[in-house]
């Protein structure tokens, strides 16, 4: 759901909202196939929220971690009982007050993004050979300032989208101020992740390197994800 409008967003931009935390969570590049468009467009058509879906992803990738299981998700099928699991549950009310039905329950909303604001500031002191601490400082504060402002009726997933934007935001502004030896190790990460990228659309590599910088800085600096789940 667009934060500005409250539309559902365009079938482009609900794919690529999935495909983002897809890769995220996979922590390697990732192209949407045939089949997994063809999956998303039938969860966008039957009604199910972009944050449904996303939520089912981080929950199938965590239980994964948990279960400390080898290799790698190869493709957003893997997913597709946890998305049709997770929209049944919150259909229904099943999934809890404090996670499922958030629409109606806006002052759940409120005292997550209080917790979320509290996590962010707590990362602050970290990493500060990676970063002058005062950039960091301010720029975890401006965030954090920006998610206690955040209107507590809004819907969960108007909310979701502006808590994307502030992360996306902050890290942008904390890449910029790594230090030499912190950007160079990012930017590898990044370049090895990535791999061979001849022959894909520039883009596509683009949103698999802005997708993949964002975890990676965010990782580096012991940033909490800017989310309510």
């Amino acid at each position: 759901m667009s934060a500005e409008t409250g539309e559902p967003p365009d079938e482009t931009a609900y794919a690529t909202g999935i495909e983002e935390v897809f890769i995220a969570e996979r922590g390697t590049p990732f192209l949407l196939s045939a089949k997994d468009w063809q999956l998303i467009r039938g969860w966008r058509e039957s009604g199910i929220p972009v944050g449904t879906v996303i939520r089912a992803v981080r929950e199938t990738f965590a239980r994964r971690r948990a279960r400390g299981a080898a290799g790698r998700i190869s493709s957003i099928s893997y997913c597709a009982d946890a998305v049709e699991e997770r929209w049944q549950m919150e259909r229904r009310g099943l999934v809890g007050r404090d996670e499922g039905r958030r629409d109606e329950n806006p002052a759940g909303i409120g005292v997550r993004l209080k917790l979320l604001a509290g996590a962010l500031r707590s990362a602050a002191g970290a990493a500060v050979a990676e970063i002058d601490p005062e950039i960091l400082r301010k720029g975890i504060e401006k965030a954090a300032s920006k998610i206690e402002a955040l209107p507590q009726e809004a819907s969960f997933e108007e909310t979701e989208a502006k808590l994307s934007d502030l992360e996306a935001a902050l890290v942008r502004r904390l890449a910029k101020a790594l230090g030499p030896g912190a950007e160079a190790a990012v930017e590898s990460r990044v370049a090895e992740a990535l791999g061979e990228t001849a022959g894909i659309p520039p883009e596509i590599v683009d949103r698999m390197r802005r997708a993949l910088t964002r975890r990676e800085v965010r990782l580096r600096l012991a940033l909490p994800a800017l989310t309510l789940f």
